[in-house]
């Protein structure tokens, strides 16, 4: 429909970025939760909408400055895992929450070469979570210093160790979906 008068329209809603993630999960109820106690996600007011069954179709929850969309997986679909990267103030809070909640842990937290502690875990409905805490600026821009950081023995050691619990995760991940749903 168009009228004649000029009217703009923003390529991205206030509140979003240019990319949003989208969790699709047997439980959108549960994601949330998970997300509100264990990374301060706020569910946006009047996203949820539902179906006649009640089944989660569409919700919103920010967690930090971004929006993450969520809808519950139907049936016949699935397993639909996410990986995502979040950044806290306090990994060994973030951590434990999600240990709580029943997430398996599959890196534990590591301090790597780049200014940041990493860790990583599966949540209770199969998602791929990477929990990252920036501590220290790096100066990217500089190659001695990034070259110096990258080739320390306890650099080498670090990487290795994430790369290699990330694949150990990635095929136990592959394994528990197949039997999951």
């Amino acid at each position: 429909m168009s009228d004649n008068k000029t009217h703009t329209v923003k390529t991205v809603p206030d509140g979003y970025t240019a990319v949003t993630p989208w969790i699709i999960s047997p439980s959108t109820e549960k994601m949330i939760h998970f997300l509100t106690v264990v990374f301060d996600a706020e569910e946006v007011p009047n996203s949820r909408i539902t179906d006649e069954e009640g089944v989660i179709i569409h919700a919103v929850v920010k967690v930090g400055n971004t929006m993450v969309m969520l809808f519950d997986a139907r049936d016949g679909w699935g397993p639909t895992p996410t990986f995502l990267n979040l950044y806290v103030e306090d990994i060994e809070i973030a951590y434990q929450k999600a240990l709580a909640l029943g997430a398996t842990s599959v890196t534990n937290i590591t301090t790597l070469w780049f200014g940041e502690k990493v860790c990583r875990i599966i949540d209770p409905l199969g998602n791929l979570l990477w929990i990252n805490q920036r501590i220290e600026e790096v100066d990217f821009t500089n190659p001695e210093e990034v070259k110096k950081r990258a080739s320390s023995p306890e650099a080498i050691a670090g990487i290795a160790y994430i790369q290699k619990s990330l694949d150990e995760a990635i095929r136990k991940q592959k394994r528990l979906l197949q039997v999951s749903y």
